[in-house]
């Protein structure tokens, strides 16, 4: 009983829970931010007084963009970056607003993580702070080419502004929930700019499916999985308050990938699971962690374990963690960043810069 102590506001940040009303909008205040953390947080939206929003060619409108530079930040070294995907129904202002965030600064200072700028674009539809607007899951979809943005204009935006180092293993990935479909999605696909993903309770195999009676709620296993051939809008995607609530296939599919027969081939070209098998993704070329809570509500813990095992199939592997006692919920991204961080920073290429001395002979 004690997983589902979770106040019905801090509900919204489970991908699609329902109306927002615990975004974070314009309560927070950056300057309150920047005052806990040793590095700093630049601000490009237009939620502080001033509107300095990124403007989007590819998306015909301003978008919002946070980007943190780690402590002792110095343009004359070069840095690794991660983007930071955000998870449904709440926009970039989760990124100021969550603990993790301190906790990063905090683990750079130690050591724990080697200095990485970090830009969370925002991922909704609508770029106005509209909390209940559908998320882009970050790919190009019906409301917009999100992944175009991401690749072709916020990297390089980040890349011009900051000193970024320019190979792929520089570059890494991290998206929460709905923000790691997209993530996993495009860090397989685009191996010329990233070299690592990590994903936090995420759909990462949206097709999958068992043969036994509760299909695509069932918990993985190897004897009975089996690919979701159809898109069915009546599919319970997610479960909450034992049963009382349920969350339909069509309140998320339809926004980004449509209604008609073409759907279940945009995701197929897209999922994640599915791109270990349509891309010539070799064993070692990607590093891929999927981090998920053993309570998942969507039973993304399901579709990670599967999409491992997949991987596994063509020798390629996905290193995974678990927290086993927790739902998707708050909670759960609050407390789980950190393995991730970790993971990242083991497999970025670390900053360089002219106080770098040379070895000796």
């Amino acid at each position: 009983m004690r997983r589902w102590r979770v106040p019905i506001a801090a509900m919204v940040l489970l991908i699609g829970a329902g109306s927002s009303h615990a975004q974070f909008r314009d309560l927070v205040n950056i300057d309150w931010v920047n005052h806990r953390l040793s590095g700093h947080v630049d601000d490009y939206t237009q939620n502080h007084s001033a509107d300095r929003r990124l403007h989007s060619p590819i998306l015909g409108r301003p978008r919002d963009l946070y980007v943190y530079t780690p402590p002792g930040y110095d343009p004359r070294r070069s840095y690794p970056v991660i983007l930071w995907l955000h998870m449904g129904y709440v926009d970039e202002h989760v990124f100021l607003g969550s603990p993790a965030l301190v906790r990063l600064d905090r683990m750079i200072l130690r050591g724990e993580m080697p200095p990485v700028v970090v830009a969370c674009p925002d991922g909704l539809y609508s770029g106005e702070n509209r909390t209940g607007e559908p998320h882009s899951l970050f790919v190009n979809g019906r409301g917009g080419r999100f992944e175009d943005h991401l690749v072709g204009e916020v990297l390089p935006f980040v890349t011009r502004h900051y000193s970024i180092r320019p190979e792929r293993q520089a570059h890494a990935i991290l998206g929460l929930s709905g923000g790691g479909f997209g993530g996993m999605s495009i860090a397989i696909r685009r191996r010329d700019l990233f070299g690592a993903v990590a994903t936090l309770a995420s759909p990462v195999n949206i097709r999958y499916d068992d043969a036994r009676p509760k299909g695509p709620r069932e918990d993985f296993s190897p004897a009975s999985y089996r690919w979701k051939e159809y898109y069915d809008p009546e599919e319970v995607y997610a479960v909450f308050y034992f049963g009382l609530r349920r969350s339909r296939a069509r309140k998320y599919i339809e926004p980004v990938f449509g209604s008609g027969p073409e759907v279940t081939e945009i995701i197929r070209a897209l999922n994640p699971a599915d791109l270990l098998f349509t891309t010539d993704l070799e064993p070692g070329e990607l590093a891929m962690f999927c981090h998920f809570g053993g309570r998942d509500n969507w039973n993304f813990d399901a579709q990670a374990l599967s999409f491992a095992w997949l991987a596994a199939s063509r020798g390629v592997h996905v290193e995974l963690a678990t927290a086993p006692l927790q739902s998707h919920s708050i909670h759960y991204f609050r407390d789980n960043q950190d393995e991730a961080y970790r993971y990242l920073g083991r497999h970025l290429l670390p900053p360089t810069g002219p106080w770098i001395l040379a070895p000796r002979r």
